[in-house]
């Protein structure tokens, strides 16, 4: 068993932020400053460097799924290094390192398959309560403490990662006690929380209690859809925008199990919709979002929200099951390090890939320590000691692989 140590501290659902005023209609302008301005402060990019990034980051992305497919059985994950530009592929053969170098990629040889790796997460979900995938989905899983905080198969250190509190950690080694190397220990500092008359990704809904996630449309009926966190709203309610004016009828939510939220427009003569994420929020200027990814660890992503607004980050794992307080589980969250906090849940997150960005998820959760009577982010407070943000959302990529076929919705 191998160990590594970091610094996270309560997982929250974000909740709660602060009020806005409705947007007036008029020409939009270009946000795309804002970005510029967030990937400077978190990342430390200057726009040349963040534009080459993107240009590199949008190449490993398309990169990995030529690669997935040539690998078959010998592919054993991957991630984007940052510092190189490459992404980095495991293969279980040497074989299988040559193919993927000679696509383009640097190959890694590994000693777990990713078939081993999956099936002790698989054997891990099951003991919380495991209710099959984002695309097929089923009832929320019952409540069940498993005994640790968080898990997900991560292609750095080519193991599962598990994450658990010092109270924990005893009951973790035990745990994991027959799978020997295949797993790494992650200790963490506490257990995980719940925590204009344009609709953009970014802006206040329901009274500033979370945030607007993703436009979406049927092109066959024309009818138009927001996608937000579950833990937002409850199926059969009715969803309202910035003005508390009525927005339209939430016609699934899913939490816990999974995080996310379909509402359809009720209230077209009003709300304008779009392929657009407000940079302010709300009512700034927008971001055009157009298609979806499902970029691999070490990617570079941004979200917005009614509270951080926008910042920026990377992908730290990936499909990672996370136990929140009281047993409830979610299952397949993207975990990254930008800075979230209450009041975020529900927006829009984005990859930073090439000049045109695309939709990654909806914010779920964050790390938050208490500063002052106010949740923080970690990164926020402690930053200047090196300690990281970790924030989760819950990808577009399975959302909608199960919205779409129901509702026929897509993204711009």
């Amino acid at each position: 068993m191998r160990f590594k140590k970091t610094v996270i501290g309560a997982v929250v659902v974000a909740a709660m932020a602060c009020v806005v005023t409705p947007a007036a209609a008029g020409e939009r302008p270009n946000g795309s400053a804002d970005i510029y301005e967030a990937l400077e402060r978190d990342m430390g990019w200057s726009r040349e460097q963040a534009d080459a990034n993107g240009k590199l980051q949008l190449a490993a992305i398309q990169l990995d799924v030529t690669v997935q497919k040539h690998l078959g059985d010998a592919y054993a994950g991957s991630f984007f290094d940052i510092a190189s530009g490459q992404l980095i592929v495991n293969a279980t053969t040497e074989a299988g390192v040559a193919t993927a170098t000679e696509l383009g990629a640097s190959g890694r040889l590994v000693k777990h398959s990713l078939s081993e790796l999956d099936s002790i997460k698989a054997k891990l979900d099951d003991a919380a309560g495991g209710t099959g995938s984002a695309a097929d989905r089923k009832e929320p899983g019952r409540s069940n403490d498993l005994g640790v905080s968080a898990w997900s198969v991560d292609p750095i250190t080519n193991s599962v990662l598990v994450s658990a509190t010092e109270q924990q950690f005893e009951a973790a080694r035990r745990l994991m006690a027959d799978f020997g190397d295949a797993i790494t220990l992650e200790e963490i500092k506490a257990s995980p929380e719940p925590a204009a008359n344009w609709m953009d990704g970014g802006d206040a809904i329901n009274g500033a209690t979370c945030s607007a996630g993703f436009n979406l449309r049927n092109t066959s009926n024309g009818k138009k859809y927001l996608l937000t966190a579950g833990h937002c709203v409850n199926a059969g309610s009715s969803l309202s925008g910035q003005g508390g004016i009525n927005f339209g009828s939430v016609l699934e939510s899913w939490f816990p199990s999974y995080d996310d939220a379909i509402a359809r427009n009720d209230n077209t003569g009003y709300w304008i919709q779009g392929p657009w994420v407000d940079t302010n929020p709300s009512n700034g200027g927008i971001v055009t979002s157009s298609g979806f990814t499902d970029g691999p660890v070490g990617t570079v992503i941004c979200k917005s929200g009614i509270t951080t607004k926008w910042t920026c980050g990377t992908i730290t794992a990936k499909n990672q099951t996370v136990t929140y307080t009281g047993g409830n589980t979610i299952y397949g969250l993207t975990r990254h390090n930008a800075c979230v906090e209450p009041g975020d849940s529900g927006g829009a997150n984005i990859s930073v890939s090439g000049a045109t960005r695309r939709a990654e998820g909806v914010t779920s959760g964050a790390s938050l320590i208490e500063w002052g009577g106010v949740k923080r982010c970690v990164g926020a407070i402690f930053g200047w000691l090196g300690f990281q943000s970790t924030s989760w959302y819950f990808p577009i990529a399975d959302s909608i692989a199960y919205y779409g076929p129901k509702y026929g919705v897509s993204t711009w």
